[in-house]
């Protein structure tokens, strides 16, 4: 859907962005990985020409994005920022509208989007639609800022660092709602991230990016388990990698036949997930269960463990 080729951004003489070239396929979720400075922002708000690039083009349905107008760009690609940028003296209902009012959507199809996405965000139209931003928690805040580049129905969505402000425990819920979401909708997502976490647990693909270069553009599977050398690696982590192979796969591929006592964990979460209930509860395994709460066999302790080892 996108190919970014040979694009640069220069400012000064101080190159934000360098030669960088990649493409991203049609419903997938690329995010953009890396510290501070890198680039990564710079290469997002390259992409709906918030920032012109200096060499090289960008091309978004096999057309190149200098030949639209960058306001009607824009209004075609969700933009979805920290903060999220909601403004403060308009109702939940007029934000969410913002871009199809300013593409002329009649009355009744703007009412009938907004109180859509706000169903889908899980947020009553009747409860919430007339209130304004401050009257909203942050997680609420950030789903209204996510529904509202999603109101005009884009096939693009490009959001910086989007959950940066969410504290852990909101912030998982909200990764976990966003990958629902993509899965329902389809869209393709470009997400800035400093988190290598967050990376791994949204990313279809991975780009790792150091003072405006690429360094490695792969799965997440391929980046734990080959990670570039020097600045790669350490951002992957020698102590950590074992463990964020494990949240890649998910119980079910690993249940083995037998039985186990206590609460059964779900088939659906992650490796990495089911150690640490295992931990955290003290056991040595656990039952696992399938969406419909039939058993299909039990996850050990020891064998996540092995499976560590060898990930090391």
């Amino acid at each position: 859907m996108i190919e970014i080729d040979a694009v640069s951004r220069y400012f000064g003489d101080n190159a934000a962005v360098e030669d960088l070239s990649l493409s991203v396929a049609r419903g997938t979720i690329v995010t953009l990985v890396g510290t501070s400075g890198s680039g990564k922002s710079t290469l997002l708000r390259m992409i709906n020409r918030l920032i012109e690039p200096s060499k090289g083009s960008i091309l978004i349905d096999g057309r190149d994005t200098r030949t639209v107008p960058g306001e009607k760009l824009r209004r075609g690609i969700g933009y979805v920022i920290q903060g999220y940028g909601l403004f403060p003296h308009w109702t939940v209902a007029r934000n969410i509208a913002t871009v199809p009012n300013l593409l002329n959507w009649d009355a009744r199809r703007t009412e009938r989007r907004v109180n859509e996405l706000l169903a889908l965000f899980e947020l009553d139209p009747n409860l919430h639609a007339s209130k304004f931003p401050h009257e909203l928690s942050g997680g609420q805040q950030q789903r209204v800022g996510v529904a509202r580049a999603l109101a005009a129905e884009p096939s693009l969505l490009l959001m910086d660092e989007p959950f940066g402000a969410l504290d852990p425990i909101i912030r998982a819920k909200a990764q976990e709602d966003l990958l629902t979401l993509q899965r329902r909708l389809g869209v393709t997502i470009v997400l800035v991230t400093h988190d290598m976490e967050e990376a791994i647990a949204l990313g279809d693909r991975i780009a790792v990016m150091d003072r405006g270069r690429l360094l490695q553009y792969a799965s997440p599977a391929e980046v734990l388990a080959r990670p570039a050398p020097g600045f790669v690696q350490r951002l992957v982590g020698d102590r950590e990698r074992p463990f964020r192979l494990l949240s890649l796969t998910k119980v079910a591929e690993c249940a083995e036949p037998g039985e186990a006592a206590g609460e059964p964990i779900s088939d659906q979460v992650s490796l990495r997930e089911a150690l640490s209930d295992l931990l955290a509860r003290g056991a040595e395994a656990l039952p696992v269960a399938a969406a419909d709460g039939s058993s299909i066999g039990r996850i050990t302790l020891s064998a996540l463990l092995a499976r560590a080892r060898l990930a090391a």
